[in-house]
C-alpha cells in the first residue's frame, strides 16, 4: 500500500478513536472502540482507547459531557458572536457536502461528531489517493483542515482545560491530542457568548470558505 495511503488511514483511525472517546458510551460504542484500538499502533492511543474501555460509564459520560455536564463539548458554546442557526448551517453544509453521516444523535457541533467528520475526510482523502484521483484527495485534505481551524480550533483548548479540571487521565491525554493538531484557539472579536442561542437575523448564510494547506 502506498506510503501516504498508509499515513491518511493511520491518521483516520486517530481522530475516530478520539472521536470515540467523548460519545456516549452505550449501544456499539464498546465494540467499535476495540475495533478502533486493534487498528492503531500508537502506544498513547492504545492506552486511551483501553483506559476509556475499562473506566468510562454512562455517569462518567453524563457528569462530563452531558446538559448540565463540567465540560461542554458543543462548539456554540465557545464561539463568541455567532448566531446558532448560521453555526449549525455551516457544520451541516460541510456534512452534507461530503456525504457525512454520523452515527450518533448528536448536535452537528458536538466534539465527537466534528472529531468523526475530520476521520471521515481523511478517509475520503485515502480512498481518492487509492482511486488515482488526486484532485478529489485535495478538496478532501483541504476540507479538513479548513474545519480543524475554523471549527474544531475554537472548542478543542477550551474543552482540554475543562478536561484537565474535572476528567480522568485518558480524556485528558485525548484533549490534549487534539490541541496538538489544532493549536491554540484562535482569538474573537466578541465576547464569549454574546449573542449565542439567538435565532434572528438568519437571512444569511456563512460559507465553508477556501483552503490553502495540508492537515
Amino acid at each position: 500500500m502506498d506510503v501516504q495511503v498508509t499515513k491518511l488511514l493511520s491518521e483516520a483511525a486517530e481522530w475516530r478513536l478520539l472521536g470515540l472517546l467523548f460519545e456516549y458510551p452505550g449501544g456499539q460504542w464498546r465494540a467499535n472502540l476495540s475495533a478502533v484500538i486493534d487498528a492503531v499502533t500508537d502506544p498513547e492511543l492504545r492506552a486511551m482507547g483501553e483506559a476509556a474501555l475499562e473506566q468510562f460509564t454512562d455517569g462518567l459520560h453524563f457528569a462530563l459531557f452531558g446538559p448540565a455536564g463540567t465540560v461542554p463539548v458543543r462548539e456554540v458554546t465557545y464561539q463568541g458572536g455567532v448566531q446558532l442557526g448560521y453555526l449549525m448551517s455551516e457544520l451541516s453544509a460541510y456534512y452534507e457536502a461530503f456525504g457525512y453521516e454520523p452515527r450518533v444523535e448528536e448536535a452537528p457541533d458536538h466534539l465527537a461528531i466534528q472529531l468523526g467528520f475530520l476521520s471521515f475526510l481523511k478517509l475520503k482523502q485515502a480512498r481518492a489517493l487509492s482511486a488515482d484521483e488526486p484532485a478529489q484527495a485535495v478538496v478532501a485534505a483541504e476540507a479538513a483542515v479548513e474545519f480543524a481551524n475554523t471549527h474544531l480550533a475554537l472548542q478543542a483548548e477550551p474543552v482540554l482545560h475543562r478536561l484537565e479540571e474535572f476528567a480522568p487521565d485518558f480524556l485528558v491525554a485525548a484533549g490534549r491530542r487534539i490541541v496538538a493538531h489544532t493549536g491554540p484557539a484562535p482569538r474573537s472579536e466578541f465576547p464569549l457568548g454574546s449573542i449565542i442561542g439567538d435565532r434572528g437575523d438568519e437571512d444569511e448564510m456563512m460559507c465553508c470558505g477556501d483552503a490553502s494547506a495540508a492537515l
